[in-house]
């Protein structure tokens, strides 16, 4: 144990060594200080249509209360539910009405990823507190385990667990609970900080940077619960699950950390954790996690098809279309309203680029863990895709902190290029809500979608667009979904700032 711990030290030492240094050469890469010759692109300080990408933001955040039965769990745009066939509806429709050539590919498993039509639906759940159904999420086990009979299809459910701080020694508690004749059927409280944005060592400037926040400190939150999950995986016949009350007090987390879990995860709000917390021996828990693995998902890229006059290379400009239990405007119905507004900048304008561009919107980027992103990029091996314009989090406010855009390229020539006009934008100074706009290079690590068109399109040009570096309602949900990821927070002035930056980007990469 010791020597484990020992190299578990020595590993993160090293990686945080390797962070800083990296953060400390390329975190200064940003639009106020870089040096670089005049593009010859003039910036255009014309506006993507607000209205249109309003109506579309708000049709897909409203699609949790539209498409919903009475009684149904509202599962908002989740891969393969049907309210990610909605979704796809909204978009293939509009698309069309802009005369895009349109059509949908289904996701099938490839070679490459053969399991993307695999995932573990929940087909009916709960929380109580004291007898009380409380807001909740319970994350599905993607484990066999002694405690799903090793079968992933299973129903855990219980009643009047004790509540209990995490033990440092989960042996010797178990022991002395054993002892006392005290050992009981027990779930764990641990306080979820996934995205906690207010870590010390961050407010230092120099680790103010997305390598710093997303590789160190959000894999270090995300990965507390995992490890108490492994930490207990020995003790299942008396540790039911691990209760994760938010930091914030309206919502909770929704993070399925697929893969991970050997035992339920089950999320609450902040209020009813501290509720629990302040008055522990005098609450017991009930919970029921009905799940069903789903070997043959449907679901659905959108593809709108704008033909260049070099059919022979393609560009696409793509966002997510599904989201968490939530409304999921920021993450990411505004981008996807982006992506459509874009097209029709280009329909409306009657402008024939030189590549023919695709407009995508893909499917099961927050469940399936960038499924629709994995399909077409293993089933399209033989498309010359010289660039893509990825759209993931955006167009959307956060007072404390502030939160910065970043702009993300896996090819360092790329960022240099656009950075040329896009400074001209004064994104700093002209969106109130944000922090600052940073360049970021990941030479094969652009999240989300764009991850495996690295593998597959080494050659391919990427740019991504996400806002964050302390988002506190990523992937949150609460008070009957009008909390968290929703439409109020939706930021008309961050729209249309970051609208005409994407379409100077996208004009760039495609007009003469």
């Amino acid at each position: 144990m010791n020597k484990l711990c020992f190299r578990f030290k020595i590993k993160i030492f090293l990686i945080v060594f390797c962070l800083l240094f990296s953060s400390i050469v390329v975190s200064g890469f940003r639009y106020e200080t870089l040096i670089i010759k005049k593009s010859v692109y003039e910036y255009s300080f014309n506006h993507l249509d607000f209205q249109y990408i309003y109506n579309i933001t708000e049709n897909l955040s409203n699609i949790i209360f539209t498409e919903y039965d009475e009684g149904e769990i509202a599962k908002g745009r989740a891969y393969g539910t049907k309210g990610e066939h909605k979704a796809a509806e909204i978009i293939f429709e509009n698309m069309t009405d802009l005369g895009l050539y349109t059509y949908k590919e289904q996701i099938t498993n490839t070679e490459i990823y053969p399991n993307l039509t695999h995932e573990l639906e929940i087909i009916d759940y709960f929380v109580k507190i004291n007898g009380k159904k409380i807001d909740s999420y319970i994350a599905p086990v993607w484990f066999k385990t002694s405690e799903n009979n090793y079968d992933l299809n299973h129903t855990y459910q219980y009643e009047g667990l004790k509540v209990i701080r995490p033990p440092i020694n989960p042996k010797s508690y178990i022991r002395r609970q054993s002892f006392l004749g005290k050992l009981e059927p027990f779930v764990i409280l641990l306080k979820d900080r996934a995205f906690y944005p207010y870590t010390p060592p961050g407010n230092l400037s120099f680790l103010d940077n997305m390598y710093f926040k997303y590789y160190v400190v959000r894999k270090l939150q995300g990965g507390i619960p995992v490890f108490y999950s492994w930490l207990w995986n020995q003790y299942l016949d008396y540790c039911k699950g691990i209760i994760l009350y938010d930091f914030n007090d309206n919502v909770h987390d929704m993070n399925i950390l697929k893969n991970s879990n050997h035992i339920p995860f089950i999320f609450i709000n902040g209020t009813d954790g501290i509720d629990i917390r302040d008055d522990i021996k005098n609450k017991r828990l009930g919970f029921k996690l009905e799940q069903s693995l789903n070997t043959s998902i449907i679901s659905y890229n959108v593809i709108g098809q704008l033909n260049g006059t070099n059919p022979n290379k393609t560009v696409i400009v793509d966002c997510l279309y599904d989201s968490w239990w939530c409304q999921g405007t920021a993450d990411s119905a505004i981008g996807m309203a982006m992506v459509l507004a874009v097209a029709k900048y280009y329909i409306d304008n009657n402008i024939t680029p030189k590549y023919t561009i695709k407009f995508i919107g893909f499917s099961g980027e927050e469940h399936g863990f960038c499924a629709g992103s994995k399909h077409y990029a293993s089933s399209h091996m033989d498309e010359n895709i010289i660039y893509m314009v990825d759209l993931n989090q955006l167009g959307f406010k956060q007072d404390d902190p502030k939160l910065t855009l970043n702009i993300i390229g896996n090819k360092l020539g790329l960022l240099f290029k656009v950075n040329g006009f896009i400074r001209n934008a004064d994104y700093k100074n002209r969106v109130n809500s944000s922090k600052d706009l940073k360049y970021v290079w990941l030479k094969k690590g652009v999240v989300s979608n764009p991850l495996p068109f690295a593998e597959t399109h080494p050659d391919c040009e990427v740019l991504c667009f996400l806002k964050d570096s302390g988002w506190k309602l990523h992937h949150r949900d609460g008070q009957n979904h009008t909390e968290g990821d929703v439409m109020k927070y939706f930021d008309p002035e961050d729209v249309n700032v970051t609208g005409e930056i994407v379409l100077n980007v996208v004009k760039y990469l495609t007009i003469d």
